[in-house]
């Protein structure tokens, strides 16, 4: 099999919502098999959005906070396979009136103990400060967790609300001070260095959870599957921004066979509207006319007067909103581009995930610029597949979203 995979780095939810109706019809329509979630969102809002609209987190960074995974009572147990290597970590919140949650450690201390505490629901997410007098079990447990195989992690209740933990089929412990006769919800994490990818979310829209509020988080996106290279080398990846307002899908399938049959390009770009280097070439191909304005080569593909205007942006947006065909003709249906370009809405075959191990840093130079040059394989624009970008950040302060939103929301009902 060779599955087609969207990743979308996710921030925003004004802007996502569009594109989230696009994509849930490219899936229904089998066009894409798998949707990736990268939750870097900032604000609580989106935070919350993300994860109700997105579905079961499949992969937390090791910083990232508890995840709702499930849920154990007396009929039902708490199932998982869980890929960690060390400090697994497992929040129990019992249903109810409950003071405290319970908090399981497995395979903490470099795989060595395990603990069980007491933490109060205000203090679930503040890792930095767990009280040592809140411990209420401690067991050696060395080697508890396998760092090759996922583990199987069962949490169990009996009839009395005691809970047994097995792990690998190894019972953990069983806790008869405990009492979950009324069930309780179950979150999990990583923590301490240890990333955790639960292996049982299977789902085609799922969710990857980044470490919180970091400046340029992307790099933990590309440093998971580049180390997933086995799993992940006969996909054909999609990665697009979260704030594409309209996807041509009618030519979606035909730029992913492109893509698939083109291998001597590293990344390949949808023909984009409000993209510097792609509004360049509309321009040369007839498609932008003079009263929009010059559209200028961007210097070595980067920023330029598109970039940085929201007048110009404005223009651009009413003009494809105002146009009956939907079709941007560039001077050639495959345009080679071997300078720097905005990566809104890319492809790139898993296959060279080999080479995107990617550093903290500007994912956008690397892609386009340093692998390609170091690689000596160009980049591409294909024109047949047009897709619409809302903005960039120096776009924005002149930019009247609510108005494009609304109008680009008016497009996608129309068309879907």
């Amino acid at each position: 099999m060779t599955p087609v995979i969207l990743v979308t780095f996710a921030g925003r939810q004004k802007r996502m919502e569009i594109l989230t109706k696009y994509i849930r019809k490219a899936i229904n329509d089998g066009i894409i098999d798998e949707w990736h979630i990268w939750d870097f969102t900032r604000s609580t809002q989106d935070n919350e959005w993300v994860t109700r609209e997105f579905g079961p987190a499949r992969y937390m960074r090791p910083e990232a906070p508890y995840q709702l995974k499930g849920s154990v009572t007396a009929r039902s147990s708490f199932r998982t396979n869980a890929k960690i290597d060390h400090d697994l970590h497992i929040a129990v919140l019992p249903n109810g009136e409950a003071e405290n949650y319970y908090e399981f450690v497995v395979g903490g201390w470099v795989n060595t103990h395990s603990v069980l505490r007491s933490v109060k629901p205000s203090e679930l997410n503040n890792f930095a400060h767990r009280n040592e007098a809140a411990v209420i079990w401690s067991k050696s447990t060395p080697g508890v967790l396998s760092p090759s195989l996922p583990n199987q992690v069962v949490l169990s209740v009996d009839s009395a609300g005691i809970p047994t933990l097995q792990v690998n089929g190894v019972i953990v412990g069983t806790w008869p001070e405990l009492n979950l006769s009324s069930g309780a919800s179950v979150m999990v994490r990583g923590g301490w260095g240890a990333d955790l990818e639960l292996c049982d979310v299977n789902a085609p829209v799922r969710r990857y959870v980044g470490n919180p509020n970091e400046k340029l988080p992307y790099w933990q996106a590309y440093d998971y599957y580049a180390k997933r290279l086995e799993k992940f080398s006969s996909a054909v990846f999609l990665k697009c921004d979260d704030d594409i307002v309209y996807l041509d899908i009618e030519k979606l399938n035909e730029f992913i066979e492109f893509r698939r049959a083109n291998p001597n390009y590293f990344v390949v770009s949808a023909n984009v509207v409000n993209n510097g280097v792609c509004a360049h070439f509309q321009q040369l191909g007839g498609t932008l006319p003079d009263e929009l304005g010059h559209f200028e080569r961007p210097p070595g593909g980067f920023g330029g007067s598109l970039w940085q205007s929201a007048e110009r942006a404005t223009q651009l947006h009413d003009f494809f909103l105002e146009k009956n065909d939907k079709h941007l003709p560039l001077p050639s249906k495959v345009v080679e581009w071997k300078e720097r370009q905005s990566i809104n809405f890319i492809s790139w075959l898993g296959k060279d995930l080999l080479h995107m191990a990617l550093p903290k840093g500007d994912d956008e130079y690397a892609l386009t610029v340093d692998l390609p040059t170091f690689l000596d394989r160009p980049t591409a624009i294909y024109a047949d597949f047009t897709v619409s970008h809302l903005s960039f950040g120096p776009q924005e302060q002149g930019l009247d979203v609510d108005r494009l939103i609304n109008a680009y929301d008016a497009l996608s009902s129309s068309r879907l």
